[in-house]
């Protein structure tokens, strides 16, 4: 018995192991050609002035953020945040894992389900997940206090385990306020499934009870936290909190569902491509004994996929944010799991390949990590950087600029990179952004004379810069000074700066990140 124990425990830390290793990986790898002004926010969240929720937001917590604080170098505060939520982002895959296959080969499935994301995932589509949103380390969070909270030794549960494991699920439902709206259905499908496979009635009811106690309590913290946003940021609340008609339903399925299907041709073939060879393998003598309990875990992954895709299709948010793809990544991470689920059961009852099943897929992890991000070069994550926030840095530094304003995809990549640039040439600047997510760092600079500030107005977003400087009390501004990228501009004497403008003011909106 113990030395079952302790191979399983030995599994288990290769497996996360393995995962940090991935981790690393991508985070030194090609992600970073895809960084934008959604994610540049987070970093600047932490080095510009940190705030409980992501910047003019609710339904985002700023932790990574908050860990970072100590790490003022802005790349490597960056690296950090996102080595952060990679990470979560993949232990997010084996945690599912463990919490509806357990007593199958999760920690196979887990690592093959990892691979299979990796793989099969378009690069827009992973640094969504894995750099960008929240899902991953809201999930990753959640199930981890559902483990804590699992009886001990001796099958009891004491405070400390349930007082743990309700933290945990809190600060989840922190970081993103919907994280039990996949996890509730899924702990309920789970249930049905220990039932129907001749798990004790007691049993099974308690691991309900608890779990849905426990992620009951998250949702309701999370939309608390959201009406306490205004009390946070002295903003008002902006999220559109209510579900659709019913009767637009119908056609939001289809709005939500066709555009996630249009953009993710190459995750369902291989997602079908594996289904279909662990179908093939339930069949085996070896497999066959473990085909319905296999099969009743799959079902109940692909079950809270469907309740999930279906729920956040009905929300009003969704819609707002033209049905974008991202909100179903995490129901695509059931489905993936699912796939593999009969897969790493027939592995593992593989005669003797059994003993090599769950080294062999753990290796597999950080492989393909290197094939999605290719080989790790610091080098190429700084060129990346300069590419896509580079553009405009050498106009501002020389024009001595205060703010930044125009578009927001150009604003904030803009601030973070004179940041860093002014940092590695050690003469560190302060430039703030003036754009939609403004707000929180216009006390920085709000008391200066008008007339003293020079604003940088991004070259082709004269229009979203200058309803920026009206919003903010900085209008009418004269030109002082045409660069290559940049024209620089000092607001009139006598203006009153810093005036916050109306809900959802400011320049171009970005399609935020959250839930």
């Amino acid at each position: 018995m113990r030395s079952r124990l302790a191979g399983a425990r030995a599994g288990s830390l290769a497996t996360f192991a393995a995962l940090a290793a991935a981790a690393v990986l991508l985070d030194l790898g090609r992600l970073h050609a895809l960084e934008h002004g959604d994610s540049i926010v987070p970093v600047l969240v932490s080095l510009q002035r940190w705030t409980p929720f992501y910047w003019d937001q609710e339904r985002y917590g700023m932790l990574v953020p908050l860990v970072a604080l100590p790490v003022r170098d802005p790349l490597w505060n960056l690296l950090l945040q996102r080595l952060l939520l990679v990470l979560a982002g993949l232990a997010a895959v084996v945690l599912l894992a463990r919490h509806v296959l357990a007593g199958r080969e999760w920690r196979v499935a887990g690592a093959l389900a990892t691979v299979l994301v990796l793989l099969s995932w378009p690069a827009p589509w992973l640094f969504e997940y894995l750099g960008d949103q929240p899902y991953g380390l809201g999930l990753a969070l959640a199930l981890a206090g559902l483990a804590v909270a699992e009886p001990g030794p001796g099958g009891r549960r004491g405070p400390a385990r349930l007082g743990a494991g309700l933290a945990l699920v809190l600060l989840a439902h922190w970081v993103n306020a919907a994280t039990g709206l996949l996890l509730v259905p899924l702990a309920v499908a789970r249930a049905g499934v220990d039932l129907a496979d001749g798990e004790p009635r007691r049993a099974a009811l308690d691991r309900l009870v608890v779990d849905g106690a426990l992620l009951v309590a998250g949702l309701a913290a999370g939309q608390v936290l959201l009406r306490l946003y205004p009390v946070f940021s002295g903003q008002p609340l902006r999220l559109a909190t209510g579900a659709l008609p019913v009767a637009e339903w119908p056609r939001a399925w289809a709005a939500y569902l066709g555009r996630a299907a249009r953009e993710a041709g190459a995750i369902a073939a291989a997602t079908g491509a594996v289904a279909a060879a662990g179908a093939a393998a339930l069949l085996l003598p070896a497999v066959r004994p473990h085909a319905r309990a296999v099969l009743l875990r799959a079902g109940a992954l692909v079950a809270g996929a469907a309740v999930y895709a279906l729920l956040t299709g009905t929300f009003a948010w969704v819609r707002d944010n033209a049905w974008h793809w991202r909100y179903l990544a995490p129901a695509v991470l059931l489905v993936q799991l699912a796939a593999v689920a009969p897969l790493a059961e027939a592995l593992a009852a593989a005669g003797r390949l059994a003993r090599a099943a769950l080294p062999g897929a753990v290796a597999l992890v950080p492989l393909a990590a290197l094939a999605a991000a290719g080989p790790p070069s610091l080098a190429r994550v700084r060129a990346d950087l300069d590419r896509v926030a580079g553009r405009w840095t050498e106009d501002v530094l020389a024009a001595r600029c205060d703010l930044v304003t125009g578009d927001y995809w150009s604003v904030w990549p803009a601030v973070w990179h004179v940041a860093w640039s002014g940092r590695a040439r050690g003469t560190p600047v302060r430039v703030y952004g003036l754009a939609h997510r403004a707000n929180p760092t216009v006390p920085a600079w709000r008391d200066r004379p008008s007339s003293t500030l020079r604003v940088c107005r991004v070259r082709g977003a004269e229009g979203a810069a200058d309803r920026a400087l009206r919003d903010y009390g900085l209008w009418p501004a004269r030109v002082v000074e045409r660069r290559a990228t940049v024209d620089v501009l000092v607001p009139a004497p006598g203006r009153a700066p810093g005036a916050a403008p109306a809900p959802g003011g400011g320049a171009a909106t970005g399609s935020g990140s959250g839930t």
